[in-house]
């Protein structure tokens, strides 16, 4: 499932998507207010049509994404006594309007106190409208800090899919190393995030494989120097660029070389090196996805036997001066090496 982003259309037209690396994808974002109503991000009704007749034509579902980063107490008010009620209505009546196939409920962050209310809200939604589509997007963790998850088997049980959120998985923190945006595995307790640790947490916690998914990033960490690699001690780098400011199409624009590629045999992902600050943003050393990485996923979730894997967020990797077919490389690649 990839995830649209509503305040950038001009980024990545609807009418280029590439549907052949999709089942799913998500309108990002509906955010809900303290009277249960709802408004899209970018203020575009129109779009979500657009966007919703043309995944049905292309035979994928069309999912819209409620909340995002720092939601939470948007959906603490949607979801009070007095107004989950009519909060409940306007989700199902946002579906039946524009036509999608079910809602993907982005509560961020999701604390241990919210947990049982999003399984309540799954419920009402389901009563409301039976055979929707749910699905939950679910943090990534750290291995040095843990995680209570022991409400996840309930919402495993009345979601489709739980999604891990596996990417901007490292930053410039106190007893961290330089580590990578989304990596297979990790080295050890100053690069303690990875994919396979959070999946084997969620699975012992009794969410079912089938419903799980991993998250691919379409944009980038970068590091300032003197980082110039992953692993390394921070010696005062900080964190200069991430989602937004590093897409994909940008890092392909602006960063990338040959010879400032190089591979993480063990983490399994991409990065580019400099030796010094690297224009436009001063990278020292950037962390992202490719093809290659995106092949790596692909097997490990078949390996597994996971659900699926999301993508943050479609509009970052359209890179709109290349060859045409050649212009969303990294959803042609979740095409050719997640499903099929």
């Amino acid at each position: 499932m990839g995830y649209y982003a509503s305040w950038q259309p001009d980024q990545y037209p609807v009418s280029a998507i590439e549907w052949s690396g999709l089942t799913h994808i998500a309108m990002a974002f509906y955010t809900p207010d303290s009277s249960g109503a709802l408004s899209l991000m970018g203020g575009n009704p129109q779009l979500a049509t657009s966007l919703v007749l043309a995944a049905h034509q292309h035979g994928v579902k069309a999912i819209a994404s409620l909340g995002g980063a720092a939601s939470a107490s948007a959906f603490r008010l949607a979801t009070n006594t007095g107004t989950i009620s009519a909060f409940v209505s306007n989700l199902v009546g946002l579906m039946q309007t524009v036509g999608y196939d079910g809602l993907d409920v982005d509560w961020e962050p999701l604390d241990k106190a919210d947990e049982l209310v999003v399984i309540d809200l799954a419920n009402r939604v389901r009563s409301a409208s039976p055979g929707v589509i749910m699905t939950i997007p679910i943090g990534y963790v750290n291995i040095n800090l843990g995680a209570d998850l022991t409400n996840y088997s309930g919402i495993a049980a009345v979601y489709d899919q739980l999604n891990i959120m596996s990417y901007g998985m490292a930053g410039a923190w106190q007893g961290w190393k330089s580590w990578h945006s989304s990596p297979l595995y990790q080295q050890d307790s100053a690069t303690p995030t990875s994919i396979d640790s959070s999946v084997q947490l969620y699975i012992t916690a009794g969410v079912p494989k089938k419903k799980l998914g991993i998250g691919i990033g379409f944009y980038g960490l970068c590091y300032s120097p003197p980082v110039t690699a992953p692993d390394q001690p921070l010696n005062g780098a900080t964190l200069v660029a991430s989602d937004g400011a590093i897409s994909y199409a940008n890092i392909m624009a602006n960063y990338y070389s040959a010879s400032a590629r190089n591979w993480d045999s063990f983490a399994r992902v991409p990065y580019l090196s400099f030796s010094t600050a690297h224009a436009p943003d001063g990278c020292g050393y950037i962390s992202y996805d490719d093809e290659q990485s995106i092949a790596e996923k692909g097997n490990y979730i078949k390996t597994k036997g996971l659900g699926g894997t999301i993508q943050w967020e479609i509009n970052e990797g359209y890179i709109s001066s290349a060859l045409s077919g050649q212009r969303s490389p990294l959803l042609t690649a979740i095409g050719n090496q997640i499903l099929h």
